[in-house]
């Protein structure tokens, strides 16, 4: 009889530790330590991404597809997945495998395959009538490799099951700890004004207004399907009523070729050649910088603030040329009246090099 009320008792103790609030918030903060350093470091390196340098290394491969294999390739145009033989050849030639998940694009002169991956980003290209084979790899780091760990950014289903997992277990290590100063606040008279600080203080910073300030350009460089591609150059200036440039905002061009190379094919992007370029001293600092690849990158004008209100009150244009080798060349042009006095957003859509291009600007 001793023995068994023993046991029971040994039950009841178990059962007691087990739903008491102590030891699932100790629990869940061994879950949660090392995730919450985590997050928390890269949440400072994100808030801070574009003061943080970083020199994206690229690694670029070139292949002839035997005829055999780009005749299966051919034939099987249009699907979803790429043939076994062709998975085998690349492991073969590039060391690594294919994703399962593969984002193919096929048109009618190309196959173009997306290989996003976290810290980076990947594609290729076969011509499928001549069976060339180009590959471009491209490492941003590993702070831009930590920081797609925190989005949960191209990082596997591995890793966004762990981020479930992870949320789960601050939820709980949040009520916990919410339970338990609920059970020892008697005699803290400083608990609930803090915890209630800590619902308040993020309240009254969002509603400090996040648009002052804001004036920038953002760019976005589309994606083409080409079997040969090179990054746009891109100028972007400010012109007045006569067409005639009063600010260089940004010239983008190819400042790694040897022999100051990349300069000589300005050029091409005549209106800005013409309206300034032809009278510049190559770089040009605060204007000049290196291409940039497809997606969307952000000018910020706030250099520019004070040089603007200066200028005679009027109509201005803000132009965005792109001039790609290879490739055509467009403009876009997004109309401002200076001095801002209200805030303004333009929008202009691309309908070859340039995709959406937005100019905001508050007083």
């Amino acid at each position: 009889m001793t023995r068994a009320r023993s046991a029971a008792k040994s039950s009841n103790r178990r059962l007691k530790k087990l739903f008491d609030w102590r030891t699932w918030h100790w629990m869940s903060s061994a879950v949660c330590l090392v995730g919450m350093l985590l997050f928390a470091v890269t949440g400072i390196t994100l808030n801070h991404a574009s003061q943080i340098e970083a020199a994206p290394t690229t690694y670029a491969k070139e292949a002839v597809l035997p005829s055999a294999l780009l005749t299966q390739l051919n034939a099987a145009a249009e699907q979803t997945a790429l043939p076994h033989s062709f998975q085998s050849w690349y492991q073969s030639h590039t060391g690594a495998a294919l994703p399962a998940l593969q984002q193919v694009q096929w048109s009618e002169y190309e196959l173009y395959v997306a290989l996003p991956r976290a810290g980076g980003d990947g594609w290729f290209s076969i011509a499928l009538d001549s069976g060339e084979f180009y590959q471009e790899i491209t490492d941003r780091g590993w702070v831009s490799y930590l920081n797609d760990l925190h989005k949960g950014r191209n990082t596997g289903f591995a890793w966004r099951m762990f981020i479930d997992v992870f949320s789960v277990a601050c939820v709980v290590f949040s009520l916990t700890g919410l339970w338990l100063l609920y059970k020892h606040s008697r005699g803290r008279k400083s608990t609930w004004p803090l915890v209630a600080a800590g619902f308040v203080l993020p309240v009254l910073v969002l509603m400090v207004p996040a648009h002052a300030k804001a004036d920038e350009v953002e760019i976005t460089i589309p994606r083409l399907n080409v079997a040969e591609y090179h990054p746009p150059y891109v100028a972007v200036w400010l012109a007045d009523s006569k067409q005639q440039r009063v600010a260089d905002i940004a010239v983008w061009y190819d400042v790694n070729m040897a022999d100051k190379e990349g300069e000589k094919w300005l050029k091409d992007l005549r209106l800005w050649w013409r309206r300034s370029g032809r009278s510049l001293s190559m770089p040009v600092d605060g204007v000049t910088g290196a291409t940039r690849r497809p997606g969307t990158a952000k000018i910020d004008l706030t250099p520019w603030r004070d040089e603007f209100k200066a200028l005679p009150a009027g109509e201005y244009t803000l132009f965005v040329e792109a001039a790609r080798e290879l490739g055509g060349r467009e403009v876009l042009k997004l109309p401002v009246t200076l001095p801002i006095t209200a805030p303004v957003t333009v929008i202009a859509e691309g309908k070859s090099e340039l995709a959406t291009t937005i100019l905001t600007m508050e007083p």
